[in-house]
């Protein structure tokens, strides 16, 4: 089994001007609503899912100033960015709109996500935890899984991306809250695999999807 350089983050964006954020090198492939409703506001969750990335730069443009490159890498650090990226990606917008005159806007958020279950051959993922003031209620978050191949001898490249694509893949559960509150208003389940993100379930209050 070789040993995989692993690539495996959420970034928590809460940036208005991020919120059409989008890849730079592959194709969206659909898109997926989630609805869900709390005491004071009403949640939009737009999942975005794009085709597998091959060998390709890690990087993504935003609404606001289309022809600037956004670059993250593994620790979340805006000022590199990964060259050869094997794997898959998605974006996830949150939109929370109160629900009645006088419920203020909706102020933080914050996500707690913990690995489930993994492959083996997988570094072992501590609790994700991120908090972020909105801005204008509307914050996103980016997930990537797979490896950089830039360190991979090109004769061997092929090979690692069969063998990685047959056993790479991890489960984690996302909790989500509200302006501090002590109980998530949402619970994901996410599969990351090399081709494809996806949700597996979500819970939450009047939880309402849509493809």
């Amino acid at each position: 089994m070789p040993a995989w350089p692993t690539i495996s983050f959420i970034i928590l964006t809460v940036n208005p001007h991020l919120s059409g954020t989008m890849p730079l090198s592959v194709h969206q492939e659909r898109d997926a609503v989630y609805r869900l409703d709390t005491t004071d506001y009403r949640i939009k969750m737009s999942v975005r899912l794009f085709s597998p990335y091959l060998g390709t730069r890690l990087a993504f443009h935003g609404d606001a100033n289309p022809g600037k490159e956004l670059r993250y890498s593994n620790n979340g650090d805006a000022s590199s960015c990964i060259e050869r990226f094997v794997g898959a990606l998605a974006t996830v917008t949150f939109r929370f709109q109160p629900r009645r005159p006088g419920v203020p806007a909706a102020a933080t958020f914050r996500e707690v996500a913990k690995v489930l279950a993994q492959s083996e051959g997988l570094d072992n993922r501590p609790p994700y935890v991120r908090e972020q003031r909105l801005a204008n209620g509307v914050g996103s978050d980016i997930q990537a899984f797979g490896y950089d191949e830039s360190n991979v001898a090109e004769s061997e490249r092929e090979a690692l991306r069969a063998e990685s694509l047959a056993r790479m893949w991890r489960v984690f559960r996302q909790e989500l809250f509200l302006n501090g509150d002590e109980k998530p208003f949402a619970v994901v389940e996410w599969k990351h695999t090399l081709n494809r993100i996806e949700v597996v379930r979500v819970t939450g209050r009047g939880v309402a999807a849509s493809p």
